[in-house]
């Protein structure tokens, strides 16, 4: 395939991409983690895993709210310009007729 359109495709959906990956790895480090550092156990709450949670948390809130948002206002945006450029080829096309 031609590295352009792969270079196209691939930059809207980039950062979901790294935060749905990033997520994946940090749920393994903190299910890791909790453990033998979590809640309840004998040596209590370890400051790694606290950072390690917080940072699933904000990536979480991320991938549920930032994410979707973003997506669909790119689609929308790319759906107005495909509507105004048709509309723009149609007035430009009836004014070469006339």
């Amino acid at each position: 395939m031609n590295t352009v359109v792969l270079r196209a495709w691939w930059k809207p959906i980039r950062l979901p991409v790294i935060l749905g990956v990033a997520y994946l790895v940090l749920s393994v480090v903190v299910s890791a983690l909790s453990a033998r550092h979590g809640f309840g156990s004998p040596d209590g709450l370890s400051p790694a895993f606290v950072l390690a949670t917080a940072t699933l948390v904000v990536l979480r809130i991320a991938l549920l709210v930032v994410v979707p948002s973003v997506l669909i206002s790119r689609a929308v945006m790319l759906t107005v310009d495909y509507f105004r450029r048709r509309s723009d080829a149609r007035a430009t096309t009836a004014a070469a007729d006339a």
